[in-house]
């Protein structure tokens, strides 16, 4: 009771207030700290929602009694990371989620009755952009779409209706999506709606960009010339990468690919005659014979011949025969005809470029490590392997070149080995986690250095000073001052540019009075001896 009524006297009952209200203040503060660090991390539940689901959705989690937050434009909802799961199935169950389209559920909630032919066509269509537009989210790396079709009505006295159009916006994150995810979403599209082509669909993007121009034919049209160079020389130079580094390791090599696209869209015919491959078509003979049997006269003509009555002249048997045969022949000559459509995106040059490090060795106890280039021969099977990979054509004039060229490297390799990652592997919400802990770890300890420990000291050093020695005897005795009192004069004297800089000069002060104090005590007791003895038996019998 004592000790603490002299505690009571020494500090005074507000300096003994303001150092419980601080205590109270800080503990709150590490209270508060420990029960962030032990709250569960928030997670990502839905982003990117119509503002209708969305006030669905937080009504749903209130009335399933789970805790979310709303971010952004309230279109982003988060919820404890323990309770993602729970929250997705309730609301997948409630069929809340559609991004704001309309599908087929649009005909269970309306009746029939009372509806007009238009009014029906147009929920008709509606429901079946709603329909493509979520069938087209499913795909991976689509975040957002929304598809709007054009069906034309054939007008009075027309023979047909014009042709149906489509167009579709996708939203990508950033991403890019290649010529054939392209044209599997105009198929899509095209293969849901009757009469509809897959160039008669636009598709664009979040950014502006468009994807696929309507009428457009089908193939690379739907990317730009440079997403077709850039993504041919990405697949070559990942190629290329992958096999030079399994023989120099990783990080010792650099790849740099250069490909020149055609991006023209062209039809060949040809038609070949091979004259060594006729065959017989037709044959026809036509054959004739002939013979003469008319007589000749034999001998000459003279008189008796002229009397009459006379001898008539002999005739003797003469003929002749003919024959006449004619063969026709028809060959057919073998004919090829071949139709060669060129697509766009052939490769019409590559040039590769591959610079490879050579072989470091370590040096022995703690000395630099020493490079060794590589050999011809080494340099020779890379490059024929890269050819290989990239499939080298001397025909179209493409350039493979490797060299060896020492890297300029901060720390030098192991070994001819850069070092691997991580020891761990840490997911997104992990890294956030430790981030978020460290913060609160410094703030915490920042408060007990700058906040805490300041107010306890100068609380506690506030009634502090050297004891006065009395002297007897008609001494004069040694008077101090408090150190609180030349604390606050010293403070009062000095003028500094910042508060950090006061307390600096009050507490040299206050150290130098301290020495100065003690200094003299000693040269009293060494000259006057006998009045320091009898000063401290005073101070015990006083005890």
């Amino acid at each position: 009771m004592g000790g603490f009524s002299g505690a009571l006297q020494r500090f005074g009952v507000g300096r003994l207030a303001t150092l419980a209200g601080v205590a109270a203040g800080v503990a709150a503060v590490l209270v508060v700290l420990m029960l962030r660090i032990g709250q569960a991390p928030d997670a990502l539940l839905y982003s990117n929602l119509d503002l209708r689901e969305a006030s669905e959705i937080t009504a749903a989690l209130d009335t399933a009694g789970i805790k979310y937050s709303s971010r952004g434009d309230g279109s982003t909802i988060f919820v404890s990371r323990d309770e993602v799961g729970t929250a997705r199935m309730l609301v997948a169950g409630k069929g809340i989620v559609t991004s704001g389209s309309v599908g087929y559920e649009i005909f269970d909630t309306q009746s029939v009755l009372g509806q007009t032919e238009f009014q029906q066509n147009l929920n008709a269509k509606r429901a079946l952009e709603g329909e493509l537009s979520r069938n087209i989210m499913t795909l991976r790396g689509v975040t957002m779409a929304r598809v709007l079709i054009a069906l034309p009505e054939r007008a009075l006295f027309q023979a047909e209706a014009a042709e149906p159009t489509a167009s579709v916006v996708v939203g990508l994150g950033g991403r890019d999506l290649t010529a054939d995810q392209i044209r599997g979403i105009r198929s899509l599209v095209a293969s849901s709606v009757p009469n509809l082509k897959p160039t008669r669909v636009t598709v664009m993007d979040d950014t502006n960009r468009t994807l696929a121009a309507g009428g457009d034919e089908d193939g690379f049209s739907g990317a730009s010339a440079d997403r077709m160079k850039a993504t041919t020389e990405a697949q070559l130079q990942a190629r290329v990468m992958d096999v030079v580094q399994g023989i120099v390791g990783p990080g010792a090599a650099r790849v740099q690919v250069t490909a020149e696209i055609d991006h023209s869209r062209s039809t060949t015919q040809e038609q070949r005659f091979d004259p060594d491959g006729q065959v017989v078509r037709s044959m026809a003979i036509n054959g004739s014979n002939s013979q003469d049997t008319t007589g000749q006269p034999v001998g000459g003509v003279g008189a008796d011949q002229n009397i009459p009555g006379g001898e008539a002249p002999g005739i003797a048997a003469q003929g002749s025969t003919r024959t006449d045969e004619t063969e026709t022949t028809n060959y057919e000559i073998s004919n090829t005809t071949t139709t060669t459509v060129r697509e766009p995106g052939e490769v019409k040059k590559l040039a590769v470029a591959v610079a490879v490090d050579g072989i470091w060795t370590p040096g022995a106890d703690g000395a630099e490590p020493t490079y060794a280039a590589r050999t011809p021969e080494q340099i020779t099977e890379i490059e024929e392997l890269v050819k290989a990979a990239v499939g080298f054509s001397a025909e179209r004039g493409d350039i493979v070149r490797v060299s060896n060229v020492a890297f300029n490297r901060e720390v030098a390799p192991n070994g001819g080995t850069e070092a691997g990652g991580g020891l761990f592997d840490f997911t997104k919400n992990d890294m956030m986690r430790g981030i978020e802990l460290l913060v609160l770890l410094i703030t915490g300890i920042l408060l007990i250095l700058f906040v805490l420990r300041p107010l306890l000291k100068a609380t506690a050093g506030g009634g502090g000073g050297v004891p006065a020695l009395a002297g007897g005897n008609g001494v004069t005795s040694l008077q101090t001052t408090p150190v609180g009192a030349s604390g606050q004069a010293a403070a009062g004297q000095l003028t500094g540019p910042s508060d950090m800089e006061q307390r600096l000069d009050i507490a040299r002060i206050e150290g130098q009075v301290k020495a100065s104090s003690v200094k003299k005590v000693s040269e009293f007791v060494e000259k006057h001896p006998e009045e320091s003895t009898s000063i401290l038996r005073s101070w015990v019998h006083e005890g």
